[in-house]
């Protein structure tokens, strides 16, 4: 069975990240080929491992991921390479995917894409909506990454009631030995200013507007001197976040590390992880840092309230003096600190990269054989 997955790059974002972890194992199974196409090769961080793995990576000569043209190039290399099942995953790509494969009469493959957040932008106008229902009407299979995603998905584009089976919902997952089996840094490896008893606290996405790393910035401010904060990632924001640590007079404690491929290692080595965004479809750097064995503590929004509940910590998103209260009194209660630890390393165990991808090809599987 040949299985194309179809994506705008493989940068550092979590939809990129899932394609970098599961297509190796995917490919690991007998009868089943799976290959990426992209629609740029820029920004590219997650192509390394996959080529290293074998897997097939190509890319649309035309590299201009918003351009319409993109559908006549799709479209042909499905045909040339003739796909069993055709994967769509973000924005412009599900757009694209799905014209092309209203362009294909004979021989046509299934169509599948994931939902891989609770909202955009484009559902704050009205009339993207009847737009959205004619692209989602071309697939044969809609995965979401959370029930919250699955719902609030179906909501807006009000499917017609023969259509619902279509929907469902995959979890994302990890590989959660690798966070597991990590070996921690000594601090001063991380910063030659750091103490091994320097309290660290680490998030790790995208400087973007749903990361919201501003909040956790501003709690900084009202957290003791002996705590310093780790930002993993890169982004169009990033920027705009160091002015703000400027601003508010705590660069000496704030230190953007950039993207790093050592996340377990340092997930490991920090003391609490935290997820600020202002909405996420399923917060893969909170299953990791859960995996690492720490105590997390997230927004309160759908996709992550999923996870976090009955093991880590939420507050209110926006709410950097919530935030940097709770932060506190995990600091100072030992005892609470280790039990959501405990708490949050044993619910990571559900968020295994290996059930994930055992779901996705029964999927597969039960479409290629209709």
């Amino acid at each position: 069975m040949k299985i194309l997955h179809i994506i705008n790059n493989l940068g550092s974002g979590g939809a990129e990240k899932l394609l970098e972890e599961c297509l190796p194992l995917m490919n690991n199974i007998e009868g089943i080929e799976a290959d990426i196409l992209l629609l740029t090769d820029k920004n590219n961080v997650f192509d390394k491992k996959l080529k290293e793995s074998g897997v097939k990576i190509d890319v649309v000569p035309l590299r201009k991921p918003r351009n319409p043209i993109n559908i006549y190039y799709i479209r042909r290399y499905i045909l040339e390479g003739k796909y069993d099942i055709v994967h769509a995953h973000l924005f412009p790509t599900i757009y694209w995917t799905s014209i092309a494969s209203k362009l294909i009469f004979k021989n046509k493959p299934k169509f599948i894409m994931t939902e891989h957040n609770t909202q955009n932008r484009r559902r704050e106008k009205s009339y993207f909506r009847y737009l959205e229902k004619f692209i989602y009407s071309s697939y044969d299979k809609i995965i979401s990454i959370s029930q919250q995603t699955q719902d609030n998905l179906i909501s807006w584009i009000k499917p017609k009631q023969k259509s619902i089976l279509k929907f469902i919902v995959i979890e994302n997952g990890i590989n959660i030995k690798k966070f597991i089996e990590a070996k921690p840094y000594n601090k001063l490896e991380i910063n030659n200013k750091f103490t091994q008893d320097t309290k660290l606290i680490c998030m790790v996405g995208s400087f973007k507007e749903q990361k919201d790393q501003a909040t956790l910035i501003r709690a900084m401010k009202k957290l003791p001197y002996d705590i310093h904060l780790l930002l993993i990632g890169e982004g169009p924001l990033k920027e705009k976040n160091q002015t703000l640590v400027k601003e508010i007079g705590v660069e000496g404690r704030v230190h953007f590390l950039g993207f790093r491929n050592d996340i377990p290692s340092i997930l490991k080595t920090v003391d609490i992880v935290v997820l600020s965004s202002h909405w996420e479809g399923f917060g893969l750097a909170v299953v990791e840092g859960m995996a690492a064995g720490k105590p997390v503590i997230a927004s309160d929004v759908p996709g992550l309230r999923e996870i976090i509940n009955g093991a880590g910590v939420l507050f209110s998103k926006g709410d950097s003096m919530e935030l940097a209260t709770k932060i506190n009194e995990l600091f100072k209660e030992k005892d609470k600190y280790n039990d959501i630890a405990i708490k949050c390393q044993l619910k990571s165990n559900y968020y295994s990269i290996e059930k994930m991808v055992e779901r996705y090809i029964n999927v597969y599987r039960k479409l290629f054989r209709n």
